[in-house]
């Protein structure tokens, strides 16, 4: 992951070679702009992108900034119509006020930039229709009635309760399953999968994906079994896998009586993981969950407001050197507000 700050030494060098995409965080998640991004930061590598530590237009809340190489606008617009946490995007246009009288470059261009005058010009917007039909009050799903027919269903939200199944919002289960880094990895695990939403997130990205969810509520096996590769009704405890998996990416119950069960279904789990763990948990659970990762190194960990509940996702690997090529990048993006 490639970090900058911009300077008017080497602006002009910049400009010249990549385009500056701007990406505006959704207003659900305007307070978690560094997940924001992370999460980019992730999906455009492939791209050769290089995170703006100071963003143009930084006056304007929720904004992030990256160089992208020039001429690559369509594989952009696919990456980026896979995100979570942003939702709109614009490209800076230099030449716009070029060779205008001094005095009317304002009337065009109220923007500067280490002393370069530019044009926000929308570039892509996520197509907030395709993303609400995506979303779990719409998409299907399918539980088992006590007669242990199949009903299908559309806004499956679990019970409600605090150890119950719970339905992820979408953009959560985006930003999750993203940076597992769908593109690039055969196996991914969700051992509390609940609604389905990190499967479904991930499958989108990679639909060659060996998708593996598992959960202890038999009731909605019919519904992981829509989207899941290979479905288990197990406590994951307990559960065993024939081969090992590149990603974890998971939501665990929030309870703190549940603290002990999680700890056990990781220390369980990590036996089958290679690569990434993703948590999210909550907030009191995080300090004990996260004596359970032993073997894992902690790549980054913040907070998410999700309507009044405090919650924390984690990033882990069991690869030191992606540890390590990252160090830079997450200080970087730790003095980023």
């Amino acid at each position: 992951m490639n970090h900058t700050a911009a300077t008017k030494l080497n602006i002009k060098d910049y400009i010249a070679k990549y385009d500056v995409l701007i990406c505006q965080t959704r207003p659900s998640r305007i307070k978690a702009k560094q997940w924001a991004a992370l999460e980019a930061a992730t999906v455009l590598a492939p791209l050769g992108a290089i995170f703006i530590t100071n963003t143009p237009i930084g006056d304007v809340q929720g904004l992030i900034a990256f160089f992208i190489p020039k001429d690559n606008d369509a594989v952009l617009r696919k990456l980026l119509n896979n995100l979570g946490y942003s939702h709109k995007f614009y490209k800076l246009d230099f030449n716009a006020a070029q060779g205008q009288p001094a005095a009317d470059i304002k009337s065009i261009n109220p923007y500067f930039w280490k002393g370069q005058p530019f044009v926000p010009i929308h570039f892509f917007s996520i197509d907030e229709a395709e993303f609400e039909a995506q979303s779990i009050a719409n998409r299907e799903f399918a539980v088992y009635r006590p007669d242990k027919t199949v009903k299908y269903i559309k806004g499956y939200r679990g019970d409600g309760s605090e150890t119950g199944r719970r339905a992820l919002p979408l953009e959560d289960a985006r930003l999750m399953a993203n940076l597992a880094s769908p593109v690039d990895i055969n196996k991914l695990l969700d051992p509390f999968a609940g609604g389905g939403g990190i499967i479904c997130a991930a499958k989108r990205v990679n639909p060659s994906l060996h998708l593996i969810s598992a959960d202890i509520d038999s009731t909605i096996e019919p519904g992981l079994k829509m989207y899941a590769t290979e479905h288990h009704t197990r406590d994951a405890r307990f559960l065993r896998l024939d081969s090992q998996v590149d990603a974890i990416v998971t939501e665990v119950p929030f309870g703190m009586a549940q603290v002990e069960m999680i700890s056990q279904a990781l220390d369980n789990l990590l036996q089958y993981l290679t690569g990434r763990l993703v948590l999210m948990c909550h907030q009191d659970q995080f300090s004990k969950l996260g004596k359970a990762l032993t073997g894992l190194f902690p790549i980054y960990h913040n907070q998410v407001n999700r309507k009044g509940t405090p919650i924390v996702i984690s990033y882990w690997t069991k690869d030191h050197s992606l540890f390590e090529s990252t160090k830079e990048y997450i200080s970087a993006l730790r003095g980023f507000i």
